[in-house]
């Protein structure tokens, strides 16, 4: 695994972002401030060429980066990084490591997360964002009982839903945080009421002959967004919601538009940091 540094500006950061995302191959981009007026964007990816490409991206497109990549030791990289880091409380819902969980009761819903290879532990504001969508639609009594997540990452959002008794769907590209999100549901004892598969998007039969769900989850990123705006809106049910992340608040228009034109209406956004989260209604 290779990690590309790039530091600069807040607008330089934004646009490294984006060409990024066109260029693709990082399988996770965040950044965040360093000091006053000078940010640091760090991109993970599986394959050097990769690295390189995006160095050479960001060479042309955004010159005024000091950006570099280096590969990373043969170690579980996510895992040290998730050990020191506090439990998260989104709402009723209380997000917990392995090493952390507490033996008496909290008054939250509490989801165990072990500090593994994946991405999705409530410490990023997508699925914080996510969380905080579905504790939105708990408090207004409109529990999903038909859960699809999209891109399931750690499982975190399907564990949300299934502890407020959803059945739920979740699907993964990759296989290896498949299978890390499947530890995981068994690590929540909540295995029964969630499936998982290895899947591209929303066309495998065993997912579209279920199509009517009350929820849908899809923390992805913006393209695969876009490209699944017709998918999604068909799989989810009359008055149901599409809760979507992944995004930095300024691709929210292209979103707005993707979705618009499917008959979806916008009935919440949430800001964390750089990032949005949207929920959308589909009409009765």
């Amino acid at each position: 695994m290779f990690l590309l540094n790039a530091i600069g500006s807040r607008g330089a950061i934004e646009e490294a972002v984006n060409l990024l995302d066109q260029i693709g191959g990082f399988g996770a981009v965040s950044w965040h401030e360093l000091e006053r007026r000078q940010y640091r964007l760090e991109a993970y990816c599986d394959e050097q060429s990769v690295a390189q490409n995006g160095i050479g991206a960001l060479a042309l497109g955004c010159p005024d980066l000091d950006a570099n990549y280096a590969p990373l030791e043969d170690s579980d990289w996510i895992k040290m990084s998730l050990d020191g880091l506090p439990p998260v409380k989104a709402g009723s819902f209380r997000i917990v490591g392995d090493h952390d969980r507490r033996t008496s009761r909290t008054g939250k819903i509490e989801i165990i997360i072990d500090a593994g290879e994946a991405f999705g532990t409530g410490h990023h504001g997508t699925t914080l964002g996510c969380l905080l969508g579905l504790e939105r639609l708990k408090r207004r009594n409109a529990r999903p009982r038909k859960v699809l997540d999209v891109g399931t990452g750690s499982a975190v959002l399907a564990i949300a839903a299934a502890k407020l008794g959803a059945k739920v769907i979740a699907t993964e590209i990759d296989p290896r945080a498949e299978a890390v999100a499947r530890e995981n549901m068994k690590l929540n004892q909540i295995s029964k009421n969630i499936i998982s598969y290895v899947a591209n998007g929303v066309r495998r039969p065993n997912i579209r002959k279920k199509c009517g769900y009350d929820l849908v989850f899809a923390n992805i990123l913006m393209k695969p967004l876009i490209k699944l705006s017709r998918d999604l809106s068909e799989c989810v049910g009359k008055g149901g919601f599409i809760i979507l992340s992944g995004l930095l608040t300024t691709q929210e228009p292209a979103i707005r538009r993707a979705y618009a034109q499917k008959g979806l209406v916008l009935v919440n956004r949430f800001r964390h940091d750089v990032w949005s989260t949207l929920t959308y209604q589909k009409p009765r």
